[in-house]
């Protein structure tokens, strides 16, 4: 028995956990105790998810898909949650090392997943399509993580939507490796569906979440205005 299959109720427990805390902090109320308890159990979980997941990836060629995923997803989650961390980026507050080792090694791990992408292309397009998708997920994340941390950020709630945009396709990297992983539950569904599947109807909620965010602000600015300019040319 090798030790993959001995750490594999671990690896099943974290999957679980990391999908259970992430579905359940993405529908229970922002800044609600379970929102931000089932948000850390996602966090940790993922980040035990995505060493298993690495070691699977790197000792069983058949699993190599799942390096990229668990890259990735770790990325997202792990990104997401440090913004909590560095929330006034926009008044002078300075990344820590912890933020900048992240987003660089997602920048130069992006730049390996091309170069795999290239070199895996006749024999393996499939794997490359993978390797090309998140590695443009990696490089625009990495863009504006160095933005903000370099040029700063203008809009003071930046650090909202990164959290919605970051943790949220942290859980939609896991559903589509859980997915990806017991493709034979699915067996009437080809496995770039399985892929597909997930960032298709995850991408639009997403949009639409922070769009919605974005309007309650912007209408809640307009009315704040109002009210000063009512009060200023007040008889």
């Amino acid at each position: 028995m090798s030790i993959l299959d001995i750490l594999k109720p671990v690896h099943i427990l974290a999957g679980s956990l990391t999908l259970i805390g992430g579905l359940l902090a993405i529908t229970s109320k922002k800044g609600l105790r379970i929102h931000r308890l089932s948000g850390k159990v996602f966090f940790w979980a993922m980040t035990v998810t995505t060493l298993l997941g690495l070691n699977a990836g790197i000792f069983r060629p058949n699993f190599q898909i799942f390096i990229p995923i668990a890259i990735i997803s770790f990325y997202q989650a792990a990104s997401g949650y440090r913004i909590l961390f560095i929330k006034t980026l926009n008044k002078g507050q300075n990344p820590k090392l912890v933020d900048w080792a992240l987003t660089i090694g997602m920048l130069l791990t992006s730049f390996v997943f091309i170069f795999l992408g290239i070199i895996n292309l006749s024999s393996d397009i499939f794997y490359s399509i993978v390797l090309f998708s998140f590695s443009t997920i990696g490089l625009y994340c990495c863009g504006v993580d160095l933005y903000n941390y370099i040029k700063r950020p203008t809009n003071k709630l930046y650090w909202l939507f990164i959290h919605i945009f970051r943790m949220s396709h942290g859980f939609i990297a896991a559903l589509t490796a859980f997915l990806v992983n017991n493709s034979k539950l699915f067996p009437f569904l080809p496995q770039v569906l399985l892929l597909i599947i997930p960032i298709a109807i995850g991408q639009p909620l997403i949009s639409l979440t922070i769009w919605n965010y974005r309007r309650k602000l912007e209408k809640s600015k307009i009315l704040a205005d109002r009210a000063i300019i009512d009060k200023t040319f007040m008889v």
